[in-house]
């Protein structure tokens, strides 16, 4: 008996599975305080969803919600660098698997130029939390840091928009 179908590999269903799970466990490291039910279903509805639609905007929203999560309740300690690295994971699993069904191989030399964005996005991470480590929460409260991130995601969309090669 078959538990996939025909061309599916396994991998293809890891990955998926992969979609679901990581947001979950990053809202989980949240324990033992435990997050509003509504954040909750939330995160693992549109992990669902994104699971099952990897390349749908839908993936945006366990994102969001983890993140706003982390940033609206002050946590600032070693749990916050697992989240980082759980979410940039599941982000580059969804960036894979989105390449095509779940009947194609994926390219390893897709995978390798993937893992190595998803690494060195995460350069910064120890630096940033360090200083964020050192700051007094009174001077710099988490809504900051969030406008921050947002800030910068937004200069380096604009960046990679206007070195984009000209097309012919």
């Amino acid at each position: 008996m078959r538990l996939l179908r025909p061309g599916v590999t396994p991998l293809a269903v890891v990955l998926r599975a992969l979609l679901l799970v990581l947001p979950c466990a990053a809202l989980a490291m949240a324990l033992p305080q435990v997050p509003h039910s509504l954040v909750v279903a939330g995160v693992v509805l549109s992990a669902a969803a994104w699971a099952w639609l990897p390349d749908h905007a839908v993936g945006v929203v366990p994102l969001a919600l983890v993140a706003g999560w982390w940033a609206v309740h002050d946590v600032v300690d070693w749990r916050l660098l697992v989240v980082a690295v759980l979410l940039v994971v599941a982000h580059v699993v969804a960036t894979l698997v989105s390449y095509g069904p779940p009947t194609l191989a994926i390219d390893p030399r897709l995978a390798r130029l993937w893992l190595v964005r998803g690494v060195l996005a995460l350069v910064p991470l120890p630096v940033t939390w360090l200083a964020v480590r050192a700051l007094d929460p009174a001077l710099a409260p988490s809504w900051l840091w969030l406008l921050t991130g947002v800030t910068a995601v937004g200069l380096l969309l604009l960046t990679a928009r206007l070195t984009r090669p000209e097309e012919a």
